[in-house]
């Protein structure tokens, strides 16, 4: 039903290059129908948050409304919010904004140094830079801190409640402070194990209602999957795990059981 109306609105712009307004004019087009189906208390139209869909490198409009959606159902519980693979900070920007009028301070994890090294368990299944194998996606996808930054300035998010974490995971989760409580985290490490570390660490400040969102689940590297497995085959009987409809992209949701 989404998928064939959403079709629609397509269909009626065609298959060509669109001006930036007619690209706004979809997304809330998009988002109506989320809101008249799937999503009946999705947030009302946002100016902002359009556009800062619109500006999204690597995560389509049916990822980021299941983003905003589980965030804003997670803003009543206790906690702050995480992401962990932060790039170029447009996902970042675009959770922050839907917290701006809360108290909640937003971390931001990554090496912005780029990918790490693959494990054995991260097999290339969709090459999406057209690199030919695994091990050349290694130091891909380096962004600088300053770019978050910027980010968040543009939106007049007080840097103040950001707390930015530079460095791989597998050092700086044991060394920073975490926040005592998380009510929302947002996963795109790539690979299988940040993936996996993340996991572990999250679920012990994740409150009850909680929720997990994992990009790539199933997509780019085996390892995202693989590592979501491994952490339920010990967890199960504490998440609830949510996929989207067919079309909406590649990522799955774990919710904490109250």
């Amino acid at each position: 039903m989404i998928k064939t109306a959403i079709k629609k609105i397509l269909d009626k712009k065609g298959f060509k290059l669109i001006k930036k307004e007619e690209f706004l004019e979809i997304i809330q087009g998009v988002e109506g129908i989320y809101r008249k189906t799937l999503f009946p208390h999705f947030p009302l139209e946002n100016p902002q948050r359009t556009a800062l869909i619109s500006s999204l490198i690597g995560t389509g409009i049916h990822e980021a409304i299941y983003l905003i959606e589980y965030l804003n159902r997670s803003l009543k519980l206790e906690g702050d919010i995480c992401e962990f693979g932060v790039a170029q900070g447009a996902t970042s920007a675009l959770m922050a904004n839907e917290i701006k009028e809360t108290s909640k301070e937003i971390w931001l994890f990554d090496s912005f140094k780029g990918l790490p090294k693959p494990t054995d368990k991260d097999k290339l299944k969709d090459d999406i830079f057209n690199l030919g194998s695994m091990e050349k996606y290694e130091g891909s996808m380096s962004n600088p801190v300053d770019s978050v930054k910027k980010r968040l300035n543009e939106i007049k998010f007080p840097l103040s409640r950001a707390k930015i974490i530079p460095g791989y995971i597998e050092t700086t989760i044991k060394t920073t402070n975490l926040p005592k409580k998380v009510c929302f985290a947002y996963l795109d490490f790539d690979f299988y194990e940040p993936t996996l570390i993340a996991l572990e660490s999250i679920d012990k400040i994740l409150v009850p209602e909680g929720v997990m969102m994992i990009d790539d689940y199933d997509y780019f590297s085996t390892g995202i999957k693989s590592a979501v497995e491994e952490f339920l085959l010990k967890n199960k009987k504490k998440y609830d795990v949510i996929l989207p409809e067919s079309s909406a992209g590649h990522f799955c949701i774990l919710k904490k059981k109250k």
